[in-house]
């Protein structure tokens, strides 16, 4: 159903004719934003993404994506990174055969944080071919259960940074709602010095998600002594606010190798990525996991955040 706070967005922030739209199709109804609030006149092409673990509760919402727009859809690998580089590459090579300069709309909602990492990073090498390009994230309220074991622990795909061999490590953390798979990063990787962010009480999306994250934050730090880590506060609106918040904090242990792990909201997960690609010797790591809370992850608020992405 079009929501009209939604719909009055996108018709003011958005360019009138978008050339590119890519979706990830997920469980979670908020994949079906642009579906239900974009008209397709609007959009020429469609890039429908999927993981196919997941392709038994997405299928449905992928069929909506095919009954009102041109689709091009792509089956990934969520334990083969390489397959979502794979299908950006594929999409794009016909794409600009056929336009010059297409603007692009990336609906961020939905995607890992891996495979959003990508997105930003084949974008931000092919920008010279691209024109415009457009985030826009969807607000949901998220379930207090929303993962269970990490399976692997990997740096991100064009994000290997740069490391000196005898430098100490500095572990940059984001904190979000998931523990265990803080700690599990922390423990995995043993940093000489942790640096935690969570979100800033009036930057955050809510005032629970705020007393939550911040809750799962202290639980998350008396595990470690209070001379190794450094805490911060962060926006968790504005990608460019946490991108600037990053390099200070990056900037701060300027001795050290940089690991970056962006465990909050998708729009913190832009801004590191904004960050790593201003500090190409930052290495990003995503901590895969073996399930996800797929039948109630997240419920849909009335309210979307869009960005022109500066990369």
């Amino acid at each position: 159903m079009k929501n009209p706070i939604i719909s009055r967005k996108i018709q003011s922030d958005l360019p009138a004719h978008i050339d590119c739209m890519l979706v990830c199709a997920s469980y979670e109804d908020r994949c079906l934003s642009v579906s239900e609030n974009f008209e397709s006149s609007r959009i020429s092409s469609l890039c429908l993404l999927y993981f196919g673990k997941y392709l038994n509760l997405s299928s449905v919402h992928m069929e909506k994506y095919k009954e009102k727009f041109n689709v091009c859809s792509y089956g990934m690998d969520i334990s083969r990174p390489t397959t979502i580089a794979d299908a950006l590459i594929d999409y794009f090579t016909t794409i600009l055969e056929a336009v010059d300069h297409p603007n692009v709309v990336v609906d961020i909602s939905t995607f890992t944080r891996e495979s959003l990492l990508i997105t930003m990073r084949y974008l931000q090498v092919n920008k010279e071919k691209l024109g415009d390009v457009y985030i826009f994230y969807r607000v949901a309220e998220v379930s207090s259960q929303l993962s269970e074991e990490v399976v692997q622990i990997r740096s991100v795909l064009g994000y290997m940074g740069d490391f000196i061999s005898d430098r100490p490590l500095h572990l940059i953390l984001l904190s979000g709602f998931e523990y265990e798979r803080a700690k599990e990063i922390i423990d995995n990787l043993e940093p000489d010095f942790i640096s935690v962010g969570y979100g800033d009480k009036e930057k955050s999306l809510s005032s629970s998600s705020y007393e939550r994250n911040k809750e799962l934050t202290d639980k998350l730090l008396g595990y470690y002594p209070p001379e190794l880590v450094r805490v911060f506060c962060h926006s968790l609106k504005d990608p460019n606010e946490i991108r600037r918040d990053l390099n200070e904090v990056i900037e701060s242990r300027s001795d050290c190798n940089v690991v970056l792990a962006p465990l909050n909201n998708k729009l913190s997960t832009v801004g590191a990525g904004l960050a790593a690609i201003d500090n190409p010797s930052v290495q990003i790591c995503y901590a895969e996991v073996g399930s996800y809370n797929e039948t109630a992850y997240s419920s849909c608020k009335d309210d979307c955040f869009i960005y022109k992405l500066e990369i």
